[in-house]
């Protein structure tokens, strides 16, 4: 009897701390969906030059074509990078390509890191 005791004791001593680690942990807050308004440019032509607008659409969609990333350049001048879905499931320009050039409101969750803001579009309006 004294040995089933002293197995129960020796198995509630392990079985405890070990149930104590795989308790769930708490899930970071999920990032809140925010909306803004500004233009889709070609982030490299406008980095290097500052080129955006009508004039310079051709040249923003042979750059997106050819794997360049697009953003959302605000009126405040602070441009967001697209960045790719996290599933995966299309390229970060795939809603941006027959925009390029114009106003758009888009929805989608902001990443900043290290100086660099990015948004994962979820959906864009023409203004």
């Amino acid at each position: 009897m004294l040995r089933y005791i002293v197995k129960a004791a020796l198995l509630l001593a392990i079985a405890i701390p070990l149930s104590l680690n795989a308790a769930p942990k708490p899930h970071k807050k999920a990032a809140k969906e925010v909306t803004m308004t500004g233009e889709v440019v070609d982030v490299s032509c406008y980095l290097a030059q500052g080129a955006k607008g009508e004039d310079h659409a051709d040249c923003a969609t042979a750059c997106a074509k050819a794997g360049g990333a697009l953003g959302i350049l605000t009126k405040a001048g602070k441009l967001y990078v697209s960045v790719l879905p996290d599933d995966h499931k299309s390229g970060p320009n795939a809603l941006l390509m027959d925009h390029i050039a114009h106003t758009v409101s888009v929805k989608g969750y902001v990443r900043s890191k290290g100086g660099v803001n990015g948004i994962m579009i979820t959906s864009v309006t023409t203004q």
